[in-house]
């Protein structure tokens, strides 16, 4: 499928490639580069040297977007957090369904409930410090 139904316009090229190139900064400086997946790290780098002008692949901007969002993670301690509070909203809501709770199936998809689990984990890591956060 091809981006020229949709209108794009060179300007989302340079938007991505700039954010990319943006993150790849920010990861190398964090000096966390060597934690992205080799894939990642390929792709960013071949897509940093083709200078690219214009782009009509939905696929491509899929991938370019897929690997910001990695890079992005591996520096955000509140991304590290949103995924410890999915996880433990799973196993919370996977024991309280084996205990019988008729409504605890909802509770991993429900947003707040998860940004509760993430309050909790932040609060616990304050008040233990970041070594309960590395244990979890």
């Amino acid at each position: 499928m091809r981006l020229e139904t949709i209108g794009a316009e060179p300007s989302i090229a340079s938007l991505l490639i700039s954010e990319l190139k943006s993150a790849v900064t920010r990861v190398r400086r964090a000096r966390k580069w060597y934690l992205a997946s080799p894939l990642s790290r390929a792709f960013a780098s071949a897509c940093l040297m083709m200078k690219l002008k214009k782009i009509k692949s939905i696929t491509l901007i899929k991938a370019i977007i897929k690997t910001i969002k990695e890079l992005k993670g591996l520096i955000s301690r509140e991304y590290k957090l949103i995924q410890l509070g999915i996880k433990y909203a799973w196993k919370i809501s996977m024991l309280a369904s084996s205990w019988g709770h008729p409504n605890a199936e909802s509770w991993k998809h429900d947003k707040s409930f998860i940004i509760h689990q993430v309050l909790t984990l932040k609060w616990l890591s304050k008040l233990f410090g970041k070594a309960i956060l590395n244990a979890l």
